[in-house]
């Protein structure tokens, strides 16, 4: 007996809590107080976080260099080929050197190990691996990120109108959706990639063109599913049922209000996506699918596979920053998920 009141108290007391913390507050306050009780989803939370900053303090310093990394006031030899990335000090010939160029090789210094000059020690070519590993972050981010995102966006789009339709268009949406996910996906990725490649090759960036647009066409279904089960819960309840009444037009009501009421496990999925898509992109890469010219974790992983015996540090680096970023997003994802529907735990 006393068992059971324990029981109740504690139910109680939880019941209260979880008031305490709905009031006053909106649904993403609510998130992320959820989220910190989650130890690992908060590691996860601050790893992707982490990388956002590199990624975006890496682009705006490339950019930086792209727009005054030329100039060369002390003709130091070493600037005119623009080897290093440098701040310049406005009104003086002074600068502050700060890692060496992505892009541009370091004559004499190849296949270097890791010491104090070079922290990740340099590949073959002569480029610096701490360099190719901060910079290549904003590619990398931003195709897992895009590729996601048009992926999310798409199904979201067509499981909305086909949940909201239903009927004969329905009936066609889910046997594409079947047919597609019937198909052994990556070998099909790899065969359109193929198959565009040339073209693509021609156009600077079009073969991630083609990956980004590829990826969308053949991985909308996951996410069209779960939105279509979302609405098909929600196209009658009585708030679709006023505006309807009011005479909203379909659009309005898919558009403001059941596309938002689903958008939480859309989040969740898109967070968790985003590591595969890197995952994806970064194997198309090491299949050489990729594009040897940009600065990547996948592509550098790709011109250094067969260097892991011999150079141990040239493969490393990239692929451990690869596995940092799909473990952050998935265990950022996982707890998100939690947090939206606490009923899972």
């Amino acid at each position: 007996m006393a068992t059971v009141n324990e029981t109740s108290v504690d139910r109680e007391t939880r019941i209260l809590e979880e008031i305490k913390l709905v009031e006053g507050s909106n649904l993403w306050a609510l998130v992320m107080r959820r989220m910190r009780k989650d130890q690992m989803g908060m590691i996860g939370f601050y790893i992707v976080a982490f990388l956002v900053i590199i990624a975006i303090v890496a682009f705006l310093i490339q950019q930086y260099d792209a727009l005054f990394g030329l100039n060369n006031p002390t003709h130091d030899p070493y600037d005119i080929l623009n080897y290093y990335i440098e701040i310049w000090i406005p009104g003086t010939q002074k600068y502050l050197r700060l890692i060496a160029h992505p892009k541009y090789i370091i004559p004499g210094d190849q296949t270097l190990a890791p010491n104090a000059q070079y922290p990740f020690g340099t590949d073959t070519r002569g480029f610096d691996i701490l360099s190719r590993t901060f910079f290549g972050s904003s590619l990398s981010l931003v195709l897992g990120f895009i590729g996601q995102m048009t992926t999310s966006i798409l199904g979201m789009i067509i499981g909305s109108f086909s949940g909201y339709y239903g009927g004969f268009f329905d009936d066609i949406v889910q046997r594409i959706n079947e047919i597609i996910s019937a198909m052994p996906g990556f070998i099909l990725f790899i065969f359109i990639v193929a198959i565009f490649r040339d073209i693509a090759g021609n156009i600077p960036g079009g073969i991630y063109m083609v990956v980004i647009v590829i990826f969308a066409l053949i991985g909308w279904g996951g996410t069209s599913l779960i939105v279509r089960s979302t609405i098909l819960s929600l196209k009658n309840t009585e708030f679709i049922e006023a505006e309807r009444a009011l005479g909203a037009k379909d659009s309005r009501i898919i558009f403001r209000h059941i596309i938002p009421n689903s958008l939480s496990p859309v989040i969740v999925i898109t967070t968790l996506g985003i590591a595969n898509t890197l995952m994806f992109i970064a194997a198309l890469a090491f299949f050489g699918l990729g594009d040897a010219t940009a600065v990547s974790w996948g592509d550098d992983l790709a011109y250094h596979r067969d260097h892991l015996l011999t150079y141990w540090w040239m493969p490393t680096w990239p692929a451990t920053m690869i596995f940092i970023t799909i473990l952050g997003f998935n265990l950022m994802g996982d707890a998100l998920r939690d947090a939206l529907d606490p009923k899972l735990k």
